[in-house]
């Protein structure tokens, strides 16, 4: 075996020793068992933008006070669905149409996944929302021509909540709906970083992929 081979053979030994695996019921990350804090911290996409709604010195600064207090493992929206013109939304949205994203908030999320490797933290990305405030799976049923607009539940009335939730559970049945889903899904985990030059399939700092928030 050359030297040349044992370098490559420990770089890629090195490499998988980043990823968080699992053994039995617990976590493993570098031999170890791996426990965490962790927060939500869904907006990092958004802060991480150059664009509308971004602010990378505040993204940055409340990362190192999370790291300074112990937090090392945080669930980051990687999914918001347009458009920007709808009611009680985040915006800008990451998917303004089935297949047109805006550039910004991807740049953004590679800006924000490689500010957490700087810091030795890990990632959840959450891929989709059961709840209209990103867009979510409600979107991708007015997406493939269920309705015209989402019925979005009112905080007052419980029943409004109800037809809201009766609604985007059409999602789960409907084939137009799920294959724009998993569309973002292949954009997303297939990604290269432009900062890191990594496909996010391939990045360590992602622990782990969520399919949606809070699904019902």
């Amino acid at each position: 075996m050359t030297a040349s081979t044992l370098k490559n053979s420990d770089d890629r030994t090195s490499h998988r020793d980043r990823f968080v695996t699992v053994r039995g019921t617990e976590f493993r990350l570098a031999g170890r068992s791996y426990h965490f804090v962790g927060a939500n911290y869904w907006q990092a996409m958004n802060l991480a933008s150059r664009g509308p709604g971004g602010d990378r010195q505040r993204l940055l600064r409340e990362l190192d006070e999370m790291t300074a207090h112990g937090i090392t493992n945080l669930r980051i929206l990687a999914a918001s669905e347009g458009p920007d013109t709808e009611p009680l939304r985040i915006v800008p949205a990451l998917l303004q149409a089935p297949g047109i994203y805006n550039a910004d908030l991807l740049d953004g999320l590679d800006f924000a996944l490689q500010a957490l490797a700087d810091r030795g933290m890990k990632a959840i990305l959450t891929l989709g929302n059961m709840w209209p405030w990103s867009g979510g799976l409600g979107q991708h049923l007015v997406w493939a021509g269920v309705a015209s607009s989402i019925p979005y539940p009112s905080p007052s009335s419980s029943g409004d909540s109800d037809a809201y939730q009766r609604f985007t559970a059409e999602f789960y049945g409907n084939p137009r709906a799920v294959s724009s889903y998993l569309d973002h899904i292949t954009k997303i985990v297939n990604r290269v970083n432009h900062y890191t030059k990594t496909p996010y399939r391939d990045d360590p700092t992602i622990m782990a992929w969520e399919l949606a928030n809070e699904p019902r």
